[in-house]
C-alpha cells in the first residue's frame, strides 16, 4: 500500500506541475519546450531499466511470506500524439517478474527460501498526458506472454512453467520526465488483475483455489529517437 500512496502522491504531483507549465507558457520566461513538439511527430523509442516485483498471495493453503524479487525490463514504443498533450503510446517489452518467498515447512518457525522467476514478453497500451516542458503521466493496460517460469531453491533450478498460466493482464500507471534532447526517466506501477496459477479454468476463473497476482513497480531510462531535431 506505501508503494500505491507514493505512486499516487507522484501522479498528483506531475498533474500539478502540468497544470502550473501550461500558466507559463505565456510568459516565455525561462521556458525551453522540447525540441520537437510532441503534437508534430511520431517517435519511435527504447527503454530498459530495472523491476521491483512481488506477489499478491491468497488462499495458498499453507504460511508464506512474499518479498520483492529485483529483475529488470527493456524493450521498444513509439509514442503517437493524438492532439494537444495527450498521445498513446504501445510497445513491447521483456519483462521479469516473480517473487522472492519464504514458505513455513512444519510445525513451529522453520521455514525454506525459494525465489521465483517469471519471464514474459509484454504489450503495455498506455495513454500518456504530457506537458510542453516534458513532465508526463500515463495509464492504460497490459497484456504479458510467459516464456518461461522457473523456481529456484536448495541450489536447485526447477522448470515450473506448466504451473502458471501462459498469459497475464495488468493495469498500469506512472509518470516520468522527458528531456529536450530525447532521454528521460520512466516509473510505472503494473498492478496485476489476473491469477498467474495455472487453475485449469483460464485468468479470471471462478475457482476458488490458490492466487498469485503479480505487484510490479518499474524505475528505468526511456530515449525519443528524433527529439533532439
Amino acid at each position: 500500500m506505501k508503494k500505491i500512496s507514493l505512486l499516487a502522491i507522484a501522479f498528483v504531483t506531475t498533474c500539478t506541475a502540468m497544470a502550473q507549465d501550461g500558466t507559463q507558457q505565456g510568459t516565455g520566461k525561462d521556458f525551453k519546450p522540447l525540441r520537437t513538439p510532441m503534437s508534430k511527430a511520431v517517435r519511435f523509442g527504447l527503454q530498459a531499466g530495472v523491476n521491483m516485483a512481488k506477489f499478491n498471495d491468497n488462499n495458498l493453503g499453507y504460511d508464506a511470506n512474499t518479498n520483492t524479487k529485483t529483475g529488470f525490463h527493456f524493450g521498444a514504443f513509439v509514442n503517437i500524439p493524438l492532439g494537444g498533450s495527450l498521445r498513446f503510446q504501445p510497445g513491447v517489452l521483456y519483462n521479469t517478474y516473480g517473487s522472492k518467498m519464504a514458505i513455513q515447512t512444519g510445525v513451529g518457525t522453520a521455514t525454506t527460501d525459494v525465489e521465483q522467476d517469471l519471464q514474459y514478453i509484454s504489450l503495455p497500451l498506455m495513454l500518456q498526458f504530457q506537458s510542453r516542458s516534458g513532465l508526463f503521466v500515463e495509464l492504460g493496460p497490459q497484456v504479458s506472454f510467459l516464456g518461461k517460469a522457473e523456481l529456484q531453491y536448495e541450489n536447485s533450478d526447477v522448470d515450473n512453467k506448466d504451473d502458471f498460466d501462459k498469459l497475464d493482464v495488468s493495469a498500469g500507471i506512472g509518470a516520468g520526465y522527458l528531456s529536450r534532447i530525447g532521454l528521460g526517466l520512466n516509473l510505472r506501477y503494473n498492478f496485476g488483475l489476473s491469477n498467474v496459477i495455472e487453475d485449469n479454468g483460464g485468468n479470471n476463473s471462478s475457482n476458488d483455489g490458490p492466487e498469485l497476482k503479480n505487484r510490479v513497480i518499474s524505475v528505468g531510462l526511456v530515449y525519443h529517437f528524433g527529439a533532439a531535431k
